[in-house]
């Protein structure tokens, strides 16, 4: 350890000069990420029957794993944020619509702008919305674009799922009404047929099985007719409503800069570290090098090189004139002592 102190106290200028460097430049990088980023945040509060809590295991499908809405609707959020056609209509809500017409790379730039969304579920009924920014209005424009692309995309999903549905259940209808008149014709031709006269026990069994067919084609249209009521009526009732999913903090411009901690503070770190690093395998080396080569075991293990002598250090005065070194070997060869200090 002793001679990595010395080392150090040796170079400790340039060491300082390095870490002065790397620490400065890391501290003046965070600095800038503090300053320059600007965040906006909107809180959603969603909410669905408790069916959709449970999805399949893949591992086992009899054993659902409990997803809370909040962590449901906002992976559902991110994968469409990761889309490039959600990302250009919500571009295109907002000032960088000029930026993205004038953009040579359109994916890349996309791409870019997608990584900068972050939402996350802050509770079981409640998810954020964010987006970073260099400036202060654009995090602000872009959250609020992104849900009402998102409102507008569930509701055009909504609609073409419930018309698919509807005009299932319609088919359905049609084919029921057709088999209810059907079985009410028979009935009416077998009442006509035995009109008047009394019915033995095979026409009654008979008249009975015709008349439950009636009931149960009446029925069924009921059944239908009920379906495509809900069908039609019931997205219209959850998006009056505003319950599946609500805006209650909408996103705000804020002139602060915020959302660069995070980022600046693992910019300092990553420079601390950097710098210690490099300190530390700048002594390691220079000790390495230094003492390589530091005495007359050193110079024996150099094969096949043989040692022959062996010189002290010779300490010589700085304002001592260059010719007088000779002088001061002879005087360490010849045992005055003068000029000659031991070396360990």
């Amino acid at each position: 350890m002793r001679p990595y102190l010395s080392t150090a106290r040796r170079y400790l200028v340039l060491l300082a000069t390095i870490l002065a460097l790397v620490w400065g430049a890391g501290l003046i990088a965070a600095y800038a990420e503090y300053t320059t980023t600007y965040q906006a945040t909107a809180n959603v509060w969603v909410l669905r029957v408790s069916q959709d809590l449970a999805v399949p295991n893949p591992d086992d499908p009899n054993v659902p794993i409990v997803q809370t809405v909040a962590a449901q609707q906002a992976e559902l959020l991110g994968q469409l944020l990761r889309t490039r056609s959600v990302l250009r209509d919500v571009v295109q809500r907002t000032s960088l619509s000029s930026a993205l017409a004038a953009a040579s790379d359109e994916a890349r730039f996309l791409d870019t702008l997608g990584k900068r969304f972050k939402v996350q579920a802050l509770g079981t009924n409640l998810l954020a919305v964010s987006y970073t920014a260099r400036d202060p209005q654009t995090p602000a424009e872009m959250v609020n674009a992104a849900l009402a692309v998102r409102r507008e995309r569930v509701a055009q999903a909504r609609v073409a799922g419930g018309s698919a549905l509807s005009a299932f259940y319609r088919r359905e209808f049609e084919i029921a009404q057709t088999q209810a008149l059907e079985a009410q014709r028979q009935l009416d031709d077998f009442t006509a047929a035995h009109k008047g006269g009394e019915l033995n026990a095979d026409d009654a069994h008979q008249d009975a099985v015709l008349r439950l067919a009636v009931d149960l084609a009446h029925g069924r249209l009921v059944t239908l007719q009920s379906r495509i009521d809900q069908t039609d009526i019931a997205p219209a009732l959850v998006d009056l409503s505003g319950i599946e999913f609500q805006v209650v903090d909408e996103a705000r411009q804020d002139d602060s800069p915020s959302g660069g901690t995070r980022n600046a503070a693992t910019l300092a770190g990553a420079a601390f570290v950097a710098g210690c690093a490099l300190a530390f395998l700048f002594v390691l080396c220079a000790t390495l090098l230094t003492t390589s080569v530091a005495g007359p075991a050193d110079v024996e293990r150099l094969a096949p090189a043989t040692l022959f002598a062996s010189v002290p250090r010779i300490r010589v005065d700085r304002l001592q004139p260059r010719r007088d070194l000779r002088s001061a070997l002879a005087a360490s060869a010849f045992g005055d002592g003068e000029g000659r200090e031991a070396w360990r």
